[in-house]
This record gives C-alpha cells, sequence and structure tokens, in this order.
C-alpha cells in the first residue's frame, strides 16, 4: 500500500472521465483557474481509528472538486447544469470502480456530493464538491 499510488490512481481514475469533458485534473486545491471545467482533488483531512493491539488504521478524506465559470448566457448556464449531474455521477461511478485504488487502500468510499458558487482567485464558478473516503487498516504500527 502506498498513500501517493493512490493518489496517482485517484488522478488516473478522473483522468478517464469524458462527460464532462474536463480540461485537466489537478492534484491540488486550486488558487487560480486557467480553464474549465476542471475537476481537482486533494487531501482535507485524516483521522486515526480502528485501533488493535498491533496497529492502527487510519481514514483519510479527499476533496474532489469540478469547476465551472460561471456564465450570463442561459442556453450556457442549462448545458453547465447537465454537465454536473453528469459529472457527479461520473466521479462517483469512476472511484467506485476501484475501490481498493489498485491495491493502495485496503477500503474506500464515496461521500454525497454537494453544488454551490464558490471564488477562486478573482472569478467566480459554479463548482461540484465529492468527498471521497480512503481507509488503510494497520497503517500504523503499534510498538509495545
Amino acid at each position: 500500500m502506498s498513500r501517493s499510488g493512490a493518489l496517482d490512481r485517484i488522478d488516473a481514475l478522473l483522468s478517464e472521465i469524458t462527460d464532462p469533458p474536463f480540461v485537466g485534473v489537478i492534484r491540488a486545491e486550486p488558487l487560480a483557474l486557467a480553464g474549465t471545467p476542471v475537476v481537482c482533488f486533494w487531501v482535507n483531512g485524516r483521522i486515526d481509528n480502528h485501533q488493535t493491539l498491533g496497529d492502527i488504521g487510519s481514514t483519510t478524506t479527499i476533496m474532489v472538486r469540478a469547476y465551472w465559470r460561471l456564465q450570463s448566457s442561459r442556453a450556457v448556464q442549462e448545458a453547465i447544469e447537465l454537465d454536473i449531474w453528469d459529472a457527479a455521477v461520473n466521479i462517483d461511478s469512476k472511484l467506485r470502480s476501484d475501490a481498493n485504488l489498485d491495491g493502495n487502500v485496503t477500503d474506500s468510499s464515496v461521500g454525497a456530493s454537494s453544488v454551490q458558487i464558490e471564488q477562486v482567485g478573482d472569478a467566480f464558478y459554479r463548482s461540484l464538491t465529492v468527498p471521497f473516503e480512503m481507509h488503510i487498516y494497520g497503517e500504523i504500527t503499534i510498538t509495545p
């Protein structure tokens, strides 16, 4: 199991999504965006759990977020709504298609998605957020 391998696998899975056609996958929380739609992901938190006498497991939350630049055209706004729904389904489907991320985690789960308007840099975007939890059993060895 490898933390870097898990991140590489998430990157590969998100890169396979063709609907909507993301212009890129960014492995970081963005400070600015050059083009949209784009999907980003980053580590959002980690907690120890699953403790036994010999080891401790963990759950790490990855924030997956897709962005669309706000547009004034009604037709474009309506197309973005369909893109957001497609992205919600396809991100969920891709992440669930490899629950152990090519053997780099014990298991994973996809949380409930949400949509909001947010500012990145000087621009405003519609964003879709999908929390993704990775579970690694026995990640830390306890030495008596």
